[in-house]
C-alpha cells in the first residue's frame, strides 16, 4: 500500500505520496503567489458605477478593483420589476457603498477579479445560496431520487435561500446532507458576523484549503493508502471528512519534521538538480530554460552485455520511464526537447516513443508525445498547471547575475520554521539565527514570527548575516541573557 506524508504543521504545506520506488507524486503550496482567492469573500466597497457597461468596480484590498455585473447583484436578481432588464445599474448600487462578494474567477493580468453578490457555499452534497431564492436537483439523479430530493431541499432552505442539490447526496443519508447543509449555513452566519467587525475592504471568507484540495483530487487517482499527517487539527478534520476510508491515518507526534523523518527532504533535494542517475548506471540531464526544458540521455557507466544496439535501445527506455517519473515530480510543463541516444532503426524509436506514452498515461497533467523530428530530438508537450518545483523552490542567484539558482527567501523562511518546530517544547529559552534580511522580513511577515514563539514556548532571535547567501546558522541555544549579551559583543 502506498504512503502519504503531510506537512500541514508549518506554513508551507507539503504532501508526499512514496510507492515501493520511492517519491511518487509532490505537492507544495504556492507561497510566492499566495493563495487562489477564487471562492474567496469580500466586503468591499464599491469605487465606480458605470451604467454604459451595466457594471460596478468594487475595492476588496488586491490592488486591482473587481468586476461586478449587474445581472450578480442580490437587490438584481430578487427583483419582481417586470421591467428590469431595462433598469440602470444605478438603480441597484451606488458608489461608496459596502457590498459583500465573492471572487468567480482570479484576476489575469491588469484585470482585476470577476465578482459576484449572489454568494454560494459549496459542499460535498449540496450547495447553499444565501440569497440564491431557488431550488435545484442535479439532473444525473433518477426521477424518483429527484423529487425526493427537490422535496426535502424546499423543506428545509430557508426563505428566499437557495440551494443545489449535487449528485453525490443520492449515495448519502438525509441526515448527512442536512448536516452538511446546517454546517453551510454556519459558515454564511460566520460571514455576516465577521462582517460587522473588519474595516473595508477585507476578507470574511476562504474556502481554499491546500491539504483537503489536494487530497480529494488525488485520492481518487491514487487510491487507499497509509497517511501521516504530523498537525493534529488537520488529522482530526481528515478522519471527520471521512477520507481516505479504505486506508489508515495516523497523527506523527515526532519533534523531527515528518518530511526530514521518512527521508522525503533528500528526495526533493535530488529534484533540483541537473543530473539524474538511473539504476543501470547511465544519466539524463534536465535543463530548464525560460522557454523550454531539454533533456539529454546518456550511457554513463552502463556498457551493456550485448550489441552495442542492444545497450542503447535498453538505455533509452530505461530513460523513458524515468524522464516521465521526472517530469510529474518536477511539474515540467510547456515544450519539452529530449535528446536520446542515437537510435538507427526506426523501430527502436517507435520502441522508446511508445515506452514513454505508455508511462505518461499515469500522469494526470496531459502530456503529448509529438514525435521524433529528423535530427532524432523527441518532442513532447505538457501542460503547464503551476510553477515547477525549481521556480517554487528557488530564485534566481543575485550573485552570479542571474545564470546560477539559489534558495528564495521563502524557502529557507520555511526551512528555519520547520526546524524551529524540531525543539518545541525544549527547556532552554531561545535560539539564535543568523541569516539574510530577506529571510528575517519573511520570518517577520504579517506577525507571524512572535505567533510563531507563542506556540513554541521559547523566544527566537534573529540576525543579519551578509555571508549567508541566502542560508541560516544556528549560532546558539540556551538563555535570554546570554544570547542577548553574544549578539551585542558579536
Amino acid at each position: 500500500m502506498k504512503k502519504c506524508y503531510i506537512n500541514a504543521a508549518s506554513l508551507a504545506k507539503r504532501i508526499a505520496f512514496v510507492g515501493e520506488n520511492g517519491l511518487e507524486r509532490l505537492y507544495l503550496e504556492e507561497q510566492s503567489k499566495g493563495q487562489q482567492i477564487a471562492g474567496s469573500i469580500y466586503l468591499g466597497r464599491v469605487m465606480k458605477v458605470l451604467p454604459g457597461m451595466q457594471a460596478a468596480f468594487v475595492d476588496i484590498g488586491m490592488g486591482k478593483n473587481g468586476y461586478l455585473h449587474r445581472n450578480d447583484l442580490v437587490s438584481f436578481h430578487l427583483s419582481s420589476s417586470p421591467s428590469k432588464e431595462q433598469d440602470s445599474i444605478s438603480k441597484f448600487v451606488r458608489e461608496g457603498e459596502e457590498i459583500i462578494v465573492q471572487v468567480e474567477k482570479e484576476g489575469i493580468g491588469t484585470k482585476g477579479p470577476k465578482l459576484t453578490a449572489i454568494i454560494e457555499f459549496s459542499g460535498e452534497y449540496v450547495v447553499y445560496l444565501p440569497h440564491g431564492n431557488y431550488v435545484a436537483v442535479s439532473k444525473k439523479m433518477m426521477d424518483e431520487e429527484r423529487e425526493k430530493w427537490r422535496a426535502f431541499a424546499f423543506e428545509h432552505r430557508g426563505e428566499g435561500a437557495g440551494i443545489v442539490v449535487r449528485t453525490s447526496a443520492a449515495e448519502a443519508s438525509e441526515e448527512d446532507v442536512l448536516q452538511e447543509w446546517q454546517m453551510l449555513k454556519k459558515l454564511y452566519g460566520k460571514v455576516v458576523q465577521k462582517k460587522g467587525r473588519v474595516k473595508v475592504p477585507a476578507l470574511v471568507y476562504e474556502p481554499y484549503d491546500f491539504i483537503f484540495n489536494t487530497m480529494e483530487k488525488v485520492l481518487p487517482k491514487v487510491g487507499a493508502c497509509e497517511v501521516y499527517i504530523d498537525d493534529h487539527q488537520t488529522y482530526e478534520q481528515f478522519k471527520q471528512k471521512k477520507m481516505n476510508q479504505d486506508g489508515t491515518v495516523t497523527y506523527y507526534r515526532q519533534r523531527e519534521n515528518i518530511f526530514r523523518f521518512y527521508d522525503i527532504e533528500p528526495e526533493i533535494e535530488k529534484l533540483l538538480k541537473k543530473i539524474v542517475w538511473l539504476k543501470n548506471g547511465a544519466y539524463i540531464i534536465i535543463e530548464q530554460t525560460e522557454a523550454m526544458v531539454v533533456i539529454d540521455v546518456n550511457t554513463g557507466k552502463f556498457s551493456g552485455k550485448a550489441s552495442q544496439r542492444n545497450t542503447i535501445l535498453q538505455t533509452n527506455l530505461e530513460a523513458a520511464k524515468e524522464i516521465a517519473n521526472q517530469l510529474k515530480l518536477r511539474n515540467l510543463g510547456g515544450m519539452i526537447l529530449i535528446d536520446f541516444i542515437n537510435m538507427k532503426e526506426k523501430e527502436d524509436r517507435k520502441m522508446v516513443q511508445e515506452a514513454l506514452q505508455d508511462q505518461v498515461k499515469n500522469d494526470e497533467t496531459r502530456t503529448t508525445i509529438v514525435g521524433f523530428t529528423e535530427l532524432g530530438i523527441l518532442q513532447v508537450t505538457r501542460k503547464k498547471v503551476k510553477e515547477s518545483v525549481e521556480a517554487a523552490l528557488t530564485a534566481s542567484c543575485s550573485a552570479c547575475g542571474g545564470t546560477g539558482r539559489v534558495y528564495s527567501p521563502e524557502t529557507i523562511a520555511y526551512k528555519i520554521e520547520r526546524e524551529l518546530w524540531e525543539h518545541r517544547r525544549m527547556d532552554e529559552e531561545a535560539i539564535w539565527i543568523e541569516t539574510t534580511a530577506p529571510v528575517i522580513a519573511v520570518l517577520k511577515k504579517d506577525g507571524f514570527l512572535p505567533a510563531l514563539e507563542e506556540m513554541l514556548g521559547f523566544k527566537v532571535f534573529l540576525t543579519q548575516c551578509p555571508d549567508c547567501h541566502n542560508s541560516y546558522s544556528i549560532r546558539h541555544i540556551g538563555s535570554i541573557e546570554i544570547i542577548q549579551e553574544r549578539i551585542r559583543n558579536k
